[in-house]
């Protein structure tokens, strides 16, 4: 990993996980001066994957994560430090061990490249072309109610939690690609940029600094990691609630994508960038597609429903299926596409 990713030159085995490894968070709240057109307020808190442990996870997102829980006996589960780094999409157990079924393989590369890798990739532009059509759902379903004017006024404890999910996401996605986060927490950037004498004692950070092409849309990526939430008060204790799922890893925000939106067009893209020798930055510019909703006639709101609420096993859309006789798994990966024009396929 390159040096100005974290203050050392690498990332030791299973430090990701240390309490001290620095990690980013995006923190979302209504804005307090209303402007129009903007809708929220974006922080970046960055701090010490053990001062996570005290961000307690709702309960609608504990049941959101309940797939995505770590096999780790350090953690509880119900904490935003439980789920750092982020691991990106998961398949189900059965789904790995019918794709790994002798883990005493000689050749486990072999089935890595071949298969886990670009199944993972294709779930991911699923998962992303979902997440459109859901932010195209739920602005469609509250313009048509009383939830877009409290939406609009900060009565965000008066719209359902799906609700508020789609309509904050679909504001990230609209997110100037030239403006900073409106807030960092901390203020100073020591927590990326450490004074040279400091670093021998500092431990490792995963971070997306500033001077990264990733931090042009550093609000996307994480929400895209599912390192996006916004406060719940309820009995007065404070609880986040995740934005949405994980469908990238924080390795993949971090070092590998850097994200940007493309607003008219129904097509991603993917560039390679220019590396200079010495200076860290994100391997590839991944361009996303949100164009402007289609018409009811060209795209009836049942079909973004059902798009955006499809299963990954089973129902409608299934992105693989299980066999219950041999508890083998099918993957056809025939809607790893939309089944319907207009809603855009993502490029990652």
């Amino acid at each position: 990993m390159a040096k100005n990713l974290i203050t050392r030159d690498t990332l030791q085995p299973g430090e990701w996980y240390d309490d001290d490894t620095y990690y980013q968070i995006l923190l979302v709240a209504p804005r307090k001066k209303r402007t129009e057109g903007q809708y929220i307020e974006t922080t970046i808190l960055a701090q010490k994957r053990g001062e996570f442990k005290k961000y307690l996870l709702d309960e609608k997102t504990q049941q959101n994560l309940k797939d995505y829980i770590p096999e780790r006996e350090d953690i509880n589960n119900k904490n935003i430090a439980s789920y750092l780094p982020s691991p990106g999409v998961v398949f189900p157990k059965g789904f790995l061990n019918a794709l790994f079924p002798d883990k005493s393989s000689k050749n486990p590369s072999i089935e890595t490249n071949n298969f886990y890798d670009p199944i993972r990739t294709l779930l991911h532009t699923r998962k992303i072309s979902q997440l459109i059509a859901k932010t195209w759902h739920c602005y469609l379903e509250a313009k048509a109610s009383e939830l877009w004017y409290d939406f609009v006024n900060g009565k965000w404890d008066e719209i359902d939690s799906d609700i508020l999910d789609g309509l904050i996401a679909r504001e990230i996605f609209f997110f100037d690609q030239q403006s900073s986060p409106d807030h960092l927490v901390p203020k100073n950037l020591d927590v990326y940029y450490p004074l040279n004498g400091e670093q021998s004692g500092e431990k490792a950070r995963f971070l997306i600094l500033p001077s990264s092409k990733g931090w042009q849309g550093i609000t996307l990526s994480l929400l895209m990691a599912g390192q996006a939430y916004y406060e719940i008060k309820k009995g007065g204790q404070t609880y986040y609630h995740q934005i949405s799922q994980p469908i990238l890893s924080t390795g993949e925000i971090v070092i590998k994508y850097g994200l940007e939106v493309t607003w008219d067009k129904f097509k991603g893209d993917i560039k390679e960038l220019k590396v200079e020798p010495g200076k860290s930055s994100i391997a590839y510019e991944a361009i996303i597609p949100y164009p402007p909703i289609p018409s009811e006639i060209n795209l009836p709101i049942e079909n973004i429903a059902k798009w955006s609420q499809a299963k990954d096993e089973g129902g409608e859309f299934p992105f693989y299926q299980k066999n219950e006789d041999d508890k083998s798994y099918l993957v056809g990966v025939e809607y790893f596409s939309p089944p319907y024009p207009y809603i855009p396929l993502s490029c990652t």
